[in-house]
């Protein structure tokens, strides 16, 4: 539980978390006629949303390293991110499965980025996307990403396993029969882990903000930046990375009250470790009534529920 030093900071805390869901639902409202399939590695649970209400709620598990982000093929990790539904198969070894479109465009700039992924294998996947076609399984990122049955736990032997999959998201076999009914190819499926700090949870939703014009990123003296936009209960949320061999790692946070010019909150983590040092800062309204180990608790909490109720981030691409 986070404890706040003052009274109007817990204020604060309690008014916002109490708000958040109600409002994060209604930002679900801009996908109407959507299925929104979220899962979170965290707490190890699929949630179905339609129209921007709970449809269905399953336990999920993961890969073998059930908690790292995907990064590279045969790590045994389960990706995070955007991603949609791209095929549904009624039989196949592990009962039903419903595909995803693993590696997306976030996943090869990353992997361009830190040099596992070549230029030619970013052009293919990036190919791929455009005209959404299945991604390539032989750049280096892996492939065959689904959800699909087989069961939350498995035996192997005389063992029993939670997280067994090379990377996949499985079910029981009765949750899986729903879910592969309730689900359309199209339909997105936001993956993350509620459990890292700020930076973790929101790095894989986000895009290289500069693309040249063959649609490879712009990163001046080696540095890249990332960009998502996601409304929370705090406003319309931006979130800014930046990445390099020589910068290492950096996060913004700025949040756009309605109707009003300045920013409610600004909020720098100057290395992303999700601790608020003297190097770091935070104004605003929001962080103007609190701490700034609260402001940016506030700010974790508020994306967190956002994603958990279906809240979609939006990934510009490139300008």
């Amino acid at each position: 539980m986070l404890l706040l030093p003052d009274f109007r900071s817990q204020l604060l805390l309690v008014l916002l978390l109490t708000f958040s869901v109600t409002s994060a639902l209604a930002a679900g409202r801009s996908y109407p006629s959507k299925r929104v399939l979220v899962i979170d590695k965290a707490a190890k649970e699929l949630t179905v949303f339609v129209g921007g209400r709970q449809a269905a709620r399953f336990p999920a598990t993961f890969g073998i390293d059930p908690v790292s982000d995907k990064r590279r093929i045969n790590d045994l990790a389960t990706p995070e991110g955007l991603y949609v539904i791209t095929y549904k198969k009624s039989r196949t070894r592990f009962y039903r499965t419903l595909g995803l479109s693993f590696p997306n465009l976030a996943d090869a700039q990353r992997g361009l980025a830190s040099g596992i992924l070549s230029v030619e294998g970013y052009r293919r996947i990036l190919n791929a996307a455009r005209r959404s076609r299945p991604a390539p399984c032989d750049t280096g990122l892996g492939c065959a990403i689904a959800i699909h049955g087989g069961g939350v736990y498995r035996q192997f032997g005389e063992f029993t396993e939670r997280d067994w999959t090379d990377g996949c998201v499985a079910l029981d076999n009765p949750d899986m029969e729903v879910l592969f009914n309730l689900c359309r190819p199209g339909d997105p499926v936001l993956i993350f882990n509620s459990a890292r700090n700020l930076f973790g949870i929101i790095r894989p939703f986000t895009q290289v903000r500069d693309l040249d014009g063959k649609g490879l990123p712009v990163c001046p003296d080696g540095i890249c930046v990332y960009e998502a936009d996601l409304r929370t209960s705090l406003g319309w949320t931006r979130v800014t990375v930046r990445e390099g061999r020589s910068h290492g790692l950096s996060l913004e946070v700025v949040v756009y009250d309605e109707g009003r010019e300045s920013p409610a909150l600004v909020l720098v983590d100057r290395n992303a470790d999700g601790e608020m040092s003297f190097l770091d800062r935070a104004r605003g309204t929001i962080a103007d009534a609190s701490t700034p180990d609260s402001a940016y608790e506030l700010a974790r909490s508020a994306i967190i529920v956002a994603l958990s109720s279906g809240g979609m981030p939006h990934m510009d691409g490139g300008r």
